[in-house]
């Protein structure tokens, strides 16, 4: 079992103060990974809600401040050396892949090989047109550029006349470091499932029940022997918030106990690594909530 925690990269509190310190609580207690988001810019909303809250709406701090996953990243690449370095998620169409299969393979080549990608299309319809990429052909153009960042990071020359890019004959270097650098995809929708047996290492599931990741693993399963791969072990990091009912600073085995009971059920699930999320996105709570799950609830979850 593998537990990472999502960086403070957006809100009052995103800063390379905090950055560092979770970073270095982060290696300090053998965390997994450090994940950041991602959003370039962020248009009025008109047709588009947010997923991750109940009223669909984008928290004000954000839009003042959010830092993109590859400055970020970059920037942590150069001050840890255990930890590794994901992306949960980019959203990958409305970036020009090209660029993209470079500036991974060159972050991965930079931490000596500790890049996750993580790739999502993104829901945010208004960002994308203020962007200047069309949102209805999103999921196509991340199929398509999945599939030439694949080949730039594993071909030599490298040709392509697809339904969005052409080019003949180009080289692109460094190749990362990793000889697989593992590709999570975000999503439960079955497209993004018959995307993931295609192009993916890792299932990487945004706020999902785990009854909902039990039923899903059907799916997967079928559209994973479709492709000649194994059902066995595949491995899925879940993406939730990581929340004690009675406060992060608190200590106390009923709390503890709660969180301790809801990862057992995702892992029963089928849940092989965890993404958390910190929902109040300040300094204090991402320490003293990394340090509770390190003394009080990684211990009876390991396995």
């Amino acid at each position: 079992m593998k537990f990472g925690i999502s960086l403070i990269v957006r809100g009052d509190d995103a800063n390379p103060d905090t950055l560092q310190k979770m970073a270095e609580s982060a290696e300090r207690d053998n965390w997994d990974c450090l994940w950041a988001s991602d959003h370039l810019i962020m248009p009025a909303m008109k047709t588009s809600r947010y997923p991750g809250r109940e009223d669909g709406q984008l928290p004000g701090p954000w839009k003042n401040t959010y830092y993109q996953p590859f400055s970020v990243l970059n920037f942590l690449a150069s001050i840890t050396s255990t930890v590794r370095l994901g992306m949960s998620v980019l959203i990958l169409p409305m970036r020009n892949p090209l660029e993209v299969a470079a500036q991974v393979a060159e972050m991965d080549r930079l931490s000596s090989g500790r890049v996750n990608f993580g790739v999502g299309v993104g829901w945010y319809r208004e960002e994308f047109e203020a962007l200047g990429f069309d949102f209805t052909n999103r999921g196509r153009r991340t199929d398509d550029g999945l599939e030439i960042i694949r080949r730039l990071w594993t071909e030599q020359h490298v040709s392509v006349d697809g339904p969005f890019y052409r080019f003949t004959d180009a080289r692109m270097g460094p190749k990362p470091q990793q000889t697989r650098l593992p590709i999570y995809i975000g999503g439960n929708t079955p497209q993004a499932l018959c995307r993931l047996a295609r192009y993916g290492d890792v299932w990487h599931p945004f706020k999902i029940s785990p009854k909902q990741l039990s039923d899903s693993r059907v799916t997967l399963d079928v559209e994973l022997k479709k492709q000649g791969r194994s059902v066995i072990d595949f491995p899925i990091a879940v993406k939730i918030p990581l929340v004690f009912p009675d406060g992060a600073s608190t200590r106390s085995k009923k709390g503890s106990q709660e969180v301790i009971d809801s990862l057992r059920c995702y892992q029963d699930a089928g849940a092989t690594e965890f993404c958390f999320d910190i929902l109040t996105e300040t300094c204090g709570v991402a320490l003293d909530t990394m340090r509770r799950f390190v003394e009080e609830v990684r211990p009876h979850i390991l396995s």
